[in-house]
């Protein structure tokens, strides 16, 4: 049995006053099979059958050319011209559609739940951290899809940085057991870190505890300190944690 994940993120323009800024071309198509063997000569194979470089190719090749056709600068960006805009929202067709080639993903797949809950589990007892307050962090990180990639880099299920990585000596982010273990272990050490408080916890795993020190967090009640990102994190965890 096996299952085709893909993961696709595009985030490209903001606009402002009739010209856009372009802030971020992230493009990202992750496609991993996971073939599992069943039976003892029964070998099942991943249709991924579409060219991911010939769809690559598609996204560049429309991004140069609205780019082309914009090329006065302005301390704030390029202007904005009716052709570029219109190219722009050709991209993100092209985008759309490469993803549609490839195969359908089965987010409901068994295996790869059962794998899920039961890493949840044994990295619940391994660190003594409440399996809820795991699925609730996995559910806001990444929605609980394990081939999940950030614009800043951040991989997997608990969104592991690569510095995460190498500290807790993850070597492949993506996978699951992997990926939940280090995940498990960071927030715990969090944590512990800040006397046993969840929220500290949460606030250190998402805003950073050099950056909590530096802007005088000390408690909870200091949240407002802190990027508007964590201040949304921390509630939307505990909500999902507290049921």
């Amino acid at each position: 049995m096996e299952s085709c994940f893909i993961s696709v993120t595009l985030k490209f323009i903001k606009f402002r006053k009739g010209r856009f800024i372009l802030n971020e071309i992230s493009s990202l198509i992750n496609i991993l099979a996971l073939t599992q063997l069943s039976g003892s000569n029964t070998t099942n194979q991943c249709n991924c059958t579409y060219n991911s470089s010939s769809g690559f190719d598609m996204i560049m090749m429309t991004l140069l050319k609205a780019l082309s056709q914009n090329n006065q600068q302005t301390s704030n960006g390029y202007n904005l011209s009716s052709n570029s805009e219109n190219l722009f929202d050709e991209l993100g067709s092209v985008v759309n559609n490469t993803a549609s080639r490839f195969i359908d993903v089965d987010t409901k797949d068994k295996s790869v739940k059962s794998r899920i809950e039961n890493a949840i589990e044994q990295a619940s007892k391994k660190y003594n951290v409440d399996s809820n307050l795991i699925k609730a962090i996995i559910k806001v990180e990444s929605d609980f899809n394990p081939n999940t990639v950030s614009s800043a880099g951040a991989k997997g299920l608990m969104q592991l940085m690569p510095e995460n990585c190498r500290d807790l000596g993850v070597t492949d982010p993506f996978n699951i057991e992997q990926n939940i273990d280090a995940g498990t272990r960071h927030i715990k050490e969090y944590i512990d870190m800040f006397g046993g408080s969840i929220e500290m916890g949460l606030m250190a795993y998402n805003g950073g505890p050099g950056r909590m020190k530096s802007r005088g967090v000390e408690s909870i009640s200091d949240l407002y300190k802190m990027p508007k990102e964590t201040q949304n994190y921390i509630p939307k965890v505990m909500k999902y944690y507290r049921g």
